[in-house]
């Protein structure tokens, strides 16, 4: 709150720099935390479930207005301009993930206050402060939809590239067209995908590394079993457990696969699981693979749209 005797001391514009300052910062942190019901609404097509994020959008910035500028509205205006400023909030730190997500959604988290920020400039006093606020929104605004409408298409092969591994070193399991791999980490140039099938009780792992010759044969990859032991099981076939683990590698010419999972799988599940193997497909690759470092080309508009039709498509929790 800001003492009237301390509002007494401040000039016009300390005032409106502090207020929108307020603005940006609650904007914030609303955004991350009564804001995460948006996506929620969104993805259960719930709209009520939103209700609360226009709520307390609106009244933080009638309280902010209220502390800044006693003086200058009645409560009626000053709830329309709340409504207004709140509401255009809202749907900007909408519009704000929609840009972030063509590079990292993290990048998001500084942005998300500033459409309230900029939507309560163009109400403040000071006709420069209005044109002001006026064109960096159109500048905002346009770059947030030019930008990522000009970046890369983000492919399989991009995706693939970024993490440095070559297609033919990258190995998934068959698990049908619906189990798609969950992750995919870079190791020493080999990609190791982690399958998470059957509500992740028992997890499974597969890679390819250079040839194993024998149980004693190092592999470069961080991904090994400790207090292992390894037996063969025909010829350049191997098995390695712990009391946690389990690990079929299997040699194909200069390379071997390796298939692994906990202590649910049996050896002779994993070698079945083994001739099942093939490089990753372009769907798997999107599904386990992060999107590549530099950006990706992102349509802004259809995004925002979609996921504001999202949240208004009403139905019942019990779809």
């Amino acid at each position: 709150m800001i003492p009237r005797t301390a509002q007494r001391r401040l000039t016009d514009g300390q005032l409106v720099a502090l207020a929108l300052g307020s603005l940006w910062l609650l904007g914030t942190l609303g955004s991350v935390t009564v804001g995460l019901l948006l996506p929620l609404a969104a993805f259960l097509h719930v709209p009520w479930v939103a209700l609360p994020v226009p709520l307390v959008s609106i009244g933080a910035v009638y309280l902010v207005g209220y502390l800044a500028f006693p003086d200058r509205a009645k409560p009626w205006p000053r709830l329309a301009w709340a409504f207004a400023v709140g509401t255009f909030g809202v749907f900007g730190a909408i519009f704000v993930l929609e840009v972030a997500e063509a590079f990292d959604p993290r990048f998001a988290l500084p942005f998300l206050g500033v459409p309230v920020a900029l939507a309560a400039a163009l109400f403040a006093p000071g006709l420069w402060v209005r044109v002001g606020a006026g064109l960096l929104l159109v500048v905002v605004v346009a770059g947030g939809i030019a930008g990522p409408s000009a970046l890369p298409e983000d492919t399989a092969a991009r995706r693939l590239a970024s993490a440095g591994v070559p297609r033919d070193h990258t190995l998934a399991a068959d698990f049908g067209p619906q189990r798609l791999p969950t992750k995919a980490t870079e190791d020493s140039g080999s990609l190791i995908v982690e399958y998470a099938p059957q509500l992740w009780i028992s997890p499974v792992w597969t890679f390819v590394t250079d040839a194993v010759e024998s149980c004693a044969t190092p592999v470069k990859t961080d991904w090994r079993l400790l207090s292992a032991t390894c037996a063969s099981v025909g010829e350049g076939e191997f098995i390695r457990q712990n009391a946690d683990r389990i690990e079929f590698v299997q040699r194909r010419g200069a390379v071997s696969v390796h298939v692994a999972g906990n202590h649910n799988w049996k050896p002779e599940e994993l070698r079945e699981l083994a001739g099942k193997t093939h490089p990753l497909t372009d769907a798997e690759i999107i599904a386990s693979l992060p999107k590549a470092s530099s950006g990706n080309r992102t349509d802004v508009v259809a995004g925002f749209t979609a996921f504001v039709r999202a949240i208004f498509t009403g139905r019942s929790l019990g779809y």
